[in-house]
């Protein structure tokens, strides 16, 4: 899988990351000749090399002409701006959505609706460059899935046209918020995190851990304005990782349980399943004093995760749980049908790179069975001969 990677060890801003896409192999004539589809002027791009604490990367500059760049614009502006351009439609889209959770914070720190807000810092033209030069960018690459790390916000205070206030700034932090994107600070007084760069991570990023298993094939640095202890840059790397699984990490929520009869635990497992855990299952266990019990085993996506905590308590006897986070490797999956005495059957199919199985599933031979008044033996084992069939005449 082609994985875009963002190492925001530094933070990251607008500028940063149009300078890391242009560190990564963008042409930054192709990046100036698709924004010029804006019909905006006003402004000029500058792109140099430039070193951070020895790291040489790419420095991106938008250096404002008159004073037309500062001018205010709404949410409402930008959009129309960008819907009446000539730029590619998923380029409009996305830049659209990267400022809608910038328009969206700012609403709700200021107290206004999202069309109506006015802003200096997503009006200013070189926030628009920078939003719009990253839709671009991002949609150049043939990417398929974009990782981030957390973000390193810093903290502090900073100086703003509404007078000074913390770091991460108020919009930053409900974007963060708004977009469930981790970050930490390690004491660097400074900001780090730009409301822009947090959008475009919040937008892009499909989730956020360390860098996975991967074969790198092309690194970037975008470099920050500010020189400090730690290198102000963006890491961007682009890297191929093997695809293990259509699903996401999961939970595991167990529980020892001594004193809940059968009855109620095949009620439990009926009402989890109803909650939406992907299983349910019970294990044979002996606890204090040799006493025999059972294991709760619960797996849930991370969504569920508390729902099922709360159900857990409500239909066991338990008083308490564990839960961990585990990587769960799972086949692709779909169905395709076989016939069997004239009746079609659906049959599950799973993949994992070379491997591929078909199995019957029990509830559709349970049916063909009581279908046919014959035993669900038969069913399964004719539908085992239809799919060996199938397979042969397809090879």
């Amino acid at each position: 899988m082609r994985t875009l990677y963002l190492d925001c060890f530094s933070g990251i801003s607008g500028d940063m990351t149009l300078g890391a896409f242009i560190d990564l192999g963008i042409e930054a004539t192709y990046l100036i000749n698709e924004l010029e589809k804006l019909g905006i002027d006003g402004y000029t791009i500058n792109v140099s090399k430039k070193a951070k604490n020895g790291i040489v990367g790419t420095d991106v500059d938008v250096i404002l002409k008159e004073d037309d760049g500062h001018q205010h614009r709404s949410f409402k502006d930008i959009k129309e701006l960008i819907d009446k351009s000539t730029l590619n439609k998923e380029v409009k889209e996305l830049s659209k959505k990267i400022f809608y959770y910038v328009a969206k914070a700012e609403a709700k720190i200021h107290g206004k609706t999202i069309d109506d807000v006015h802003f200096h810092e997503v009006g200013a033209i070189d926030s628009i460059v920078d939003i719009v030069g990253t839709a671009i960018c991002f949609c150049k690459l043939d990417i398929e899935e974009v990782v981030a790390s957390p973000l390193h916000t810093g903290l502090g205070t900073i100086m703003c046209q509404h007078g000074i206030i913390p770091v991460p700034a108020p919009a930053t932090l409900e974007i963060l918020r708004d977009g469930k994107v981790p970050f930490y600070s390690k004491g660097i007084e400074k900001e780090l995190v730009t409301p822009t760069g947090a959008a475009i991570v919040a937008v892009l990023a499909d989730k956020f851990c360390p860098l996975p298993e991967c074969e790198i094939v092309a690194v970037g640095y975008g470099c920050g304005k500010r020189d400090m202890k730690i290198a102000n840059m963006l890491r961007m790397m682009i890297v191929e990782t093997k695809k293990k699984t259509f699903l996401n990490n999961v939970w595991i929520l167990e529980a020892n349980i001594d004193d809940m009869t059968g009855e109620v635990a095949g009620y439990a497992m009926d009402k989890l399943l109803e909650e939406g855990a992907l299983d349910v299952f019970y294990t044979p266990i002996y606890m204090k004093k040799n006493r025999p019990a059972i294991k709760l085993g619960v797996l849930c996506k991370e969504e569920k995760k508390e729902q099922l905590q709360i159900a857990i308590l409500k239909y066991t006897t338990t008083i308490g749980l564990r839960a961990y986070e585990v990587e769960r490797v799972g086949m692709e999956r779909y169905f395709e049908t076989v016939v069997v005495r004239d009746c079609e059957v659906p049959v599950k199919v799973v993949t994992f790179q070379d491997v591929k199985k078909s199995m019957p599933e029990y509830e559709n031979c349970k049916k063909l069975a009581m279908q046919l008044g014959i035993s669900i033996q038969e069913v399964y084992n004719e539908v085992m001969v239809a799919i060996y069939n199938k397979k042969s005449g397809e090879e």
